[in-house]
C-alpha cells in the first residue's frame, strides 16, 4: 500500500515503509520581488513603530500633566492611581514633577472621567505598539529563514543592533 501525500513516510526500494520527519526543510530560494516585499515591510515597520512610539510619548505627556493637576485639585492618590493603572508611588512622582500648576477648579468626575479616557487611549496605543513589535519579529524571522537579508540588513531596516537580532532569533532555524 503506497504512501499517501502529505505523509510523515514513504515507500522505499523494498516496498516497505521509510521513516522521513527527520529530512531537513529546505528553505525555497526567494527571488528578487519577494525580496524587494520584505525589504519594503521591514522598513515600513520601523516608521509605523516610530509613528506609534511617538505617539506613546505625547499621550503619556498629557496623561502625566492630568494626574498632576488632578492632584492639585484635590484628587487623592488611591482614586487617581485606580483610575489610570499606575501605582501611587508613581501617581506621586508624576505629581511632584510638576510643581507650576495653580487649581483648575474642575469637578472631581471631570478629572476622572478625563484620566480615564487618557488611560485607556494610551492602553490603546501601547496595544498598537505590541502588535507591529510582534509583527516585525515574524518579518525579521522570514527574513532569516528564506535567507532574505543577513544580520546587518535586518538591523539597518529594523533600527536594531545585530545582536539583538541574534538574540531575538536564536533557535530560529537558519540554512547555511
Amino acid at each position: 500500500m503506497p504512501a499517501q501525500s502529505g505523509s510523515l513516510r514513504g515507500t522505499s526500494a523494498t516496498g516497505r515503509y521509510t521513516y522521513r520527519a527527520k529530512v531537513p526543510v529546505r528553505p525555497q530560494p526567494v527571488g528578487k520581488g519577494d525580496r524587494a516585499k520584505l525589504m519594503h515591510a521591514l522598513a515600513a515597520h520601523k516608521q509605523l513603530l516610530s509613528q506609534a512610539t511617538s505617539a506613546i510619548r505625547s499621550l503619556t505627556a498629557v496623561r502625566n500633566e492630568m494626574i498632576a493637576q488632578a492632584l492639585e485639585d484635590g484628587l487623592a492618590l488611591a482614586t487617581i492611581s485606580a483610575v489610570t493603572g499606575e501605582n501611587m508611588r508613581a501617581v506621586r512622582t508624576i505629581g511632584l514633577a510638576y510643581d507650576d500648576l495653580h487649581p483648575s477648579g474642575l469637578p472631581r468626575g471631570a478629572h476622572v472621567d478625563g484620566l480615564r479616557a487618557k488611560s485607556e487611549q494610551l492602553k490603546a496605543a501601547e496595544r498598537h505598539r505590541d502588535q507591529i513589535v510582534n509583527q516585525r519579529e515574524a518579518l525579521i524571522v522570514t527574513a532569516l529563514r528564506t535567507q532574505a537579508c543577513d544580520d546587518l540588513e535586518l538591523a539597518s531596516l529594523t533600527g536594531l543592533t545585530p545582536e539583538h537580532i541574534r538574540r531575538s532569533t536564536r533557535g530560529v532555524a537558519r540554512s547555511a
